[in-house]
């Protein structure tokens, strides 16, 4: 299967992911989303497509602006969008943290979680913390952080599975967050992919500040940009995703409105 899927942050951050190695299995396992769906708490259908599932404690509710997440305490709550055989997902949201709160989210096809991206608040103020984690690889595979800034590649740097980055001078990123992921596949190369096509496969994170910048380490200097990408290195003999069937944000957040949520399906799907 061949996974690409990308992200975003709304007034502060975007966060994309796009394509992860992995085994190769073009089956959709719909029991075992059955199975997620009834564990839930509730479940509800507000975007064409998309099946929106409370998670933990969390309750959902139809509101204005979009779908309302509440009770979000626990590391646990959260939302599960699920869907058919997506090559593309994006989401628009309004997320108040706190300094006491943070973000995961996880791209899985059916029951199995092929890459994660945390999001926490470091503990000086105006800095984030990001962990990415990627499956392509035995024990997870290494990744390279790319640093834009209006469009332009400022630097690169590589880094080893399971390296956490600190973002500094990320202002009002505990305030408001609007997130977008999506899968690219080999014949579906959107506007925002910058990757060569040696990239094609790997599972790839992109946060980026709206109307704001960050400070971060690359390779021993500081390096201002408004969008990171993480990009898993895809390891020799990989399989690579074909679409993914569901992305679940867990959240401790006084406030998370999705304000919109959409997919792409691979061409000729039904």
């Amino acid at each position: 299967m061949h996974l690409k899927m990308t992200g975003t942050l709304l007034a502060s951050m975007l966060l994309s992911m796009a394509g992860c190695a992995g085994g190769a299995d073009d089956t959709q396992t719909s029991g075992s989303l059955n199975t997620q769906e009834s564990a839930a708490q509730q479940c509800l259908n507000q975007f064409d497509g998309i099946t929106s599932c409370a998670l933990g404690r969390a309750k959902l509710a139809t509101v204005k602006e979009g779908l309302a997440v509440s009770g979000l305490l626990a590391k646990t709550d959260g939302v599960s969008s699920t869907f058919t055989k997506a090559v593309k997902w994006e989401q628009r949201s309004a997320v108040s943290l706190g300094q006491a709160g943070g973000l995961q989210l996880a791209a899985r096809d059916a029951d199995q979680v092929v890459s994660t991206l945390r999001i926490t608040p470091g503990r000086e103020a105006n800095t984030v913390i990001m962990a990415p984690t990627f499956t392509g690889s035995p024990g997870g595979s290494s990744y390279t952080m790319n640093i834009y800034r209006g469009g332009v590649l400022q630097g690169s740097s590589p880094q080893p599975a399971g390296m956490m980055i600190t973002f500094t001078n990320w202002r009002d990123f505990l305030r408001w967050a609007e997130m977008h992921a999506w899968f690219l596949n080999d014949f579906d190369i959107d506007m925002h992919s910058r990757r060569a096509a040696a990239d094609v496969g790997a599972c790839v994170w992109r946060m980026g500040a709206e109307n704001n910048t960050f400070t971060v380490d690359v390779n021993g200097k500081p390096v201002v940009g408004d969008e990171v990408e993480f990009v898993e290195t895809i390891a020799d003999g990989a399989y690579p995703y074909r679409h993914f069937t569901g992305i679940d944000v867990n959240a401790v957040a006084s406030q998370f409105t999705i304000r919109s949520e959409s997919i792409t399906q691979p061409e000729g799907a039904k």
